[in-house]
Parts: C-alpha cells; structure tokens; sequence
C-alpha cells in the first residue's frame, strides 16, 4: 500500500474507532498519521524508546483494522459518499447540492 493510501486510511479509521485505542495509541497514531511525525520524532518528544513507538503504533493500526474488519464503518461510509457524489452529479438545483453536502459533512465530521 503507498504511503499517502496508508495515510488516509488510518486517518479515517482514527477518526472512526479512537475511542476504542488506549490514550497512548491514540497520541501515537494520531502524531504518525495526523501530523506526520516520524517514529524517530514521536520517541524523542515523548522521552521513550523507538521500539516502544513502533509497537505502540503497530498495536493502534492492527486494533483499527480489527475494528473494522468487524464493524465495516469505513467501507459504509465510502459507499455513502459515493452514492451521494452521484446525486449531486444529478442535482437539478443549488439548494439539493447544498443538502447533499450538509449530509457530506455529517458523514465526515459527525452530527
């Protein structure tokens, strides 16, 4: 999988399970993926080894595809966002573009 692929994936898939993930796998997921920071840099700002942040980090990735590989939220949500790209390829009108992209946001960034 490339890089920016991985990088969304996890992206969505933190912002759909974290939750689930302990404090610390959610910092470190959340500083690999969100904010790019590399493994070198994570260990160094939080004073812990490399290895414990890779672990960490490999721990987070495995629960969030656990999680979804149960749950499928991202996959529903991917099939959402494409059947409402549809639409909006079929709007009549700007007030349907705009419900539509209200529905988008609700998907995206909760209710």
């Amino acid at each position: 999988m490339e890089k920016l692929e991985k990088t969304l994936k996890y992206s969505k898939l933190y912002s759909l399970y974290k939750s689930e993930l302990s404090s610390t796998q959610q910092e470190i997921v959340n500083d690999y993926f969100l904010f790019d920071l590399s493994l070198s840099e994570i260990a160094e700002n939080r004073q812990i080894s490399k290895s414990a942040v890779e672990d960490a980090l490999t721990k987070g990735m495995n629960k969030l595809d656990e999680l979804e590989s149960h749950f499928h939220l991202l996959e529903r949500n991917t099939k959402i966002h494409q059947k409402l790209s549809n639409l909006k390829e079929k709007a009549l009108n700007c007030r349907e573009i705009n419900e539509i992209e209200e529905i988008e946001k609700d998907l995206d960034y909760g209710i």
